[in-house]
């Protein structure tokens, strides 16, 4: 393997986040966020949900595509970008929005040992990620407004998705009736309401544990019911348990 692939190394932004470390095999699962994937090894070999093989040096899945990725012999870096934000629509501009793989040269063990040195800063990891994935730099920050219609209701489900309750309630602070606001908001992010608040308390929940909270503590204070309920969506969204990144926190490293 390549570099301290015994850590796992979390690199967080507000609206994502790229995971280095080691490769596990997952199962059919759809996530949200668009997803890059790349291998410090080999190729990256991915099974859409139609059966279609992708399999090249990076692989690229838009939100909501459902897919398993195989397990690769080396370190993997895995970029998961909401794509209502500004930043991921000016970095995917012109693209096709459909699930891809495609060649590109691979990144120089140096790059990946700096990617897993726990000294490594936010903004040195920008440059590395978009090396990793063949993005301009310049790209990633974000200055554009979604949908003013909605930009209130995000807001609220950024900060406190644990409160969600009726949709009824997300329309009233959009000032739009429950359906329009269901279809302004799916049309603007992508996904339909129920999902996304999903999402954002999976990525409450994994914050929470980050800092130190127990699985159980984390799930009941994002808004599940219990860790099974935060267990279910991990694997439904990322296709692995929680437990594979919080069994042993001593090998977690957060970059935030």
């Amino acid at each position: 393997m390549t570099g301290n692939v015994a850590h796992f190394h979390l690199y967080i932004w507000n609206e994502r986040f790229l995971y280095v470390g080691p490769s596990k095999g997952t199962t059919l699962h759809r996530v949200h966020a668009a997803v890059w994937l790349n291998a410090s090894e080999g190729t990256i070999r991915v099974t859409l949900a139609d059966g279609t093989r992708l399999e090249d040096a990076v692989v690229y899945l838009p939100s909501d595509t459902e897919y398993a990725a195989d397990e690769v012999a080396g370190s993997i870096a895995a970029l998961y970008w909401e794509p209502e934000s500004a930043s991921f629509h000016r970095a995917t501009e012109g693209v096709a929005n459909v699930p891809r793989a495609f060649r590109c040269r691979h990144v120089s063990r140096e790059a990946w040992l700096a990617l897993q040195n726990p000294a490594t800063s936010l903004a040195d990891a920008e440059q590395l990620m978009a090396n990793l994935f063949e993005l301009e730099q310049s790209e990633f920050a974000a200055d554009l407004p979604i949908d003013a219609r909605i930009n209130a209701a995000l807001t609220f489900l950024r900060e406190s998705p644990q409160h969600y309750d009726r949709i009824e309630d997300l329309a009233e602070r959009a000032h739009l009736s429950p359906s329009r606001f269901a279809h302004v908001f799916k049309t603007a992010v992508g996904v339909p309401v129920r999902r996304y608040v999903l999402w954002m308390k999976m990525r409450r929940a994994l914050d929470l544990a980050i800092a130190g909270d127990s699985l159980t503590t984390a799930a009941l204070s994002a808004g599940f019911a219990d860790s099974a309920h935060l267990s279910r969506t991990v694997r439904a969204m990322m296709g692995i348990a929680p437990e594979y990144l919080f069994r042993h926190r001593e090998r977690l490293v957060i970059h935030k």
